[in-house]
């Protein structure tokens, strides 16, 4: 909605901006507050916020103003509601937006004071924050391979905020100072560039080291060449066209990982007037302990110095005394506390190598650090975490078994690979030693049969070369009942004083395995697809819901804005398949997406060849895809919306 408000402010500019007489001026404002009315909902307290950001204050201060023609002279007030004298000031921003009254209902707000003065469950006033499971969280963000955990780590541990991470932010070693760097690049400072000091969590070359390998990824680079190519001479548009694209992803991971509005206990208790945790709470958070640990004092040196950390005041600066009513804003930022001693962790560093080796060893790939988890033995007591490396591709395959296994994080996923490897250890020895038996027993069958033989030919032997009638032969029938008699004895002695160990498996070295049977899942129900986990199963979903949504789209589909554009998102959503899944078929099956799309103008104009790129802006997904979903899956899919 806020990007209709930005197209209604422009196209309101560029209709009035020549216009030098009120009687030409004010059908346009009457139009535009008319579709204010009509077409949102925004408070009082919100509607000012919406338009100051679509530049509305800012387009009609900038016009020249002309008394009489496009402005009139209206009283000025000052903080008591007195006047101080006249200003000129352009028609529309007298007939539009927000009047004198609506300022005040507006600015007369008590969050701020809420938040100071919420009792905890224990009478305390504010939030409480626990200094080592905070630190602990942050440093498995920072190191992180995916750059929206990375620059939410960034946050936590420095208290800036995302577009000053993702782009603007740049920091520098203070030679001798281990944990503080010098900032520059700090955003909502129009016209000033100030560079300070600030304090970090965690050290500061770790930091710096951190931040550039965010700046390196393919994402944040092709962010940052969006947003200039958008907006190429308005820095403070470039800066909240990256929040509004990052806002969601990087909240998305503050939620997993803090705590959101569905988790029971949050690592980090949400604010007053606050259902879950964003980045502001993690400036805020980080502002409280870099206080604590940093600043020893009186409480008004404690407001100074999360101040001028959180950017309100320019340390440095010469500041007046007029200067520190900026300290009012640091207030709303002043609800956390913590009663335990907030240290300097120091960051693990991967061992050094020996050289020269004693023994070869292998290549390995650039890896990237990951934090272990507790084995399934030790789940009841907590220890001290560490880092352990891996390459980016298996980072990639743990990501893939944690969605497969349901498994909470990424440490659980560790866990079960390790007690999977013990199992199958066991069972590896279990089947050698099984193997070495056989083979014994074997050994002693073959050796009896050979005895057997060589009674046979004596036999034989014996029976032609009887001459007298008088001698005693040997009767054939008793020495085979003999023979049978003794063989069967041996063998059973084997067999029970040697007994293969039971463990629930039979183990036959010559085995052959049956084919399997090759399943044509194109020809099962919607039901037996849905219900199936095989991963034949998972691309019949996938190929299905891209189907079902072409169907959509060329019979039932009016045209009237409900057609569904085929992309990752539709498709992940409708077949509830992984995503990677889904992004590998989409290449697959690319000149087919690309042509549907484009057939109904779906695609993405300015990268068309691309349909990772392609998007269901200001539609109703989930109400087509429930339609979808039971007109043409017979129910089975698009299970989040079911539920």
């Amino acid at each position: 909605m806020s990007k209709a408000v930005q197209e209604q402010v422009d196209q309101l500019f560029e209709a009035v901006k020549d216009k030098e007489s009120l009687e030409e001026i004010k059908p346009y404002c009457e139009r535009f507050n008319e579709w204010i009315n009509t077409n949102t909902n925004y408070s009082v307290k919100s509607l000012g916020t919406v338009l100051s950001r679509a530049g509305f204050y800012k387009k009609f201060k900038s016009l020249p103003l002309d008394q009489g023609k496009n402005a009139a002279s209206v009283p000025k007030h000052d903080a008591q509601g007195n006047v101080t004298g006249n200003e000129l000031k352009h028609y529309v921003l007298l007939l539009c937006g927000l009047d004198k009254k609506d300022w005040e209902e507006r600015n007369e707000t008590t969050r701020v004071s809420d938040r100071l003065m919420n009792p905890d469950g224990d009478g305390n006033t504010g939030i409480e924050i626990n200094p080592e499971t905070y630190l602990e969280v942050t440093l498995n963000l920072l190191a992180s391979v995916d750059p929206h955990e990375l620059a939410v780590g960034l946050i936590a541990c420095t208290g800036r905020r995302p577009h000053e991470i993702l782009a603007r932010g740049k920091f520098t070693a203070i030679a001798g100072v281990a944990y503080q760097v010098m900032f520059e690049g700090q955003g909502k400072k129009r016209g000033e560039k100030p560079v300070f000091k600030i304090s970090t969590l965690y050290p500061a070359s770790y930091v710096i080291e951190r931040l550039e390998h965010l700046r390196k990824d393919a994402s944040v680079t092709e962010l940052l060449k969006l947003v200039k190519s958008e907006f190429p001479d308005d820095l403070a548009a470039q800066n909240k066209a990256i929040e509004d694209r990052r806002g969601n992803s990087l909240r998305r991971v503050v939620q997993e990982y803090f705590g959101g509005k569905d988790t029971e206990e949050p690592l980090l208790n949400f604010r007053e007037g606050q259902e879950q945790n964003d980045c502001t709470a993690l400036r805020a958070a980080c502002a409280c302990l870099v206080t604590e640990r940093d600043c020893r004092g009186s409480v008004g040196a404690k407001m100074y110095f999360a101040a001028s950390f959180l950017g309100h005041i320019t340390p440095g600066a010469k500041i007046s005394d007029s200067d520190l009513k900026h300290i009012t804003t640091t207030l709303g930022y002043s609800d956390y506390y913590t009663t335990k001693p907030v240290g300097f962790p120091t960051v693990p560093t991967p061992p050094t190598p020996p050289t020269p080796p004693t023994e070869p060893t292998e290549p390995t790939e650039p890896t990237a650090p990951i934090a272990p988890t507790p084995t399934a033995s030790e789940a009841s007591e907590k220890e001290k975490l560490s880092n352990v490396r891996v390459s980016s591709s298996d980072l990639e395959a743990i990501r893939h078994l944690q969605e497969e296994l349901q498994a909470p994080n990424q440490k659980s996923v560790i866990s079960k690979l390790i007690e999977s490897f013990n199992n199958r250890l066991d069972v590896a020895k279990q089947l050698q030693s099984a193997q070495q038996k056989l083979a014994q027993s074997e050994a002693q069958v073959k050796q009896l049969q050979k005895s057997n033989n060589q009674l046979q030919q004596e036999k034989t032997a014996m029976e032609t070369t009887a001459q007298q009638p008088q001698m005693v032969t040997l009767n054939s029938t008793d020495l085979e009942s003999w023979l049978e008699k003794k063989i069967i004895e041996v063998v059973d002695k084997v067999v029970q004083g040697k007994a293969m160990p039971t463990a629930g498996y039979a183990y036959a070295p010559t085995k052959v395995v049956p084919p399997k049977e090759e399943i044509d899942w194109e020809a099962k129900t919607d039901a037996e697809v849905w219900g199936s986990k095989a991963p034949l199963a998972a691309l019949e979903k996938i190929r299905r819901s891209f189907e079902a949504i072409s169907l959509y789209n060329d019979t039932v589909a009016t045209g009237d804005g409900d057609r569904l554009a085929i992309t990752n998102q539709a498709l992940r959503e409708l077949s509830g398949c992984n995503g990677l899944l889904v992004r590998d078929w989409i290449e697959q099956h690319k000149d087919e997406i690309i042509s549907h799309n484009a057939k109904f103008g779906m695609e993405n104009k300015k990268d068309p060849s691309n349909p990772a790129s392609y998007a269901n802006k200001g539609k109703d997904t989930d109400k087509i895809l429930l339609l979808i979903n039971e007109e043409f899956l017979s129910g089975e899919g698009f299970k989040a919306g079911r539920n």
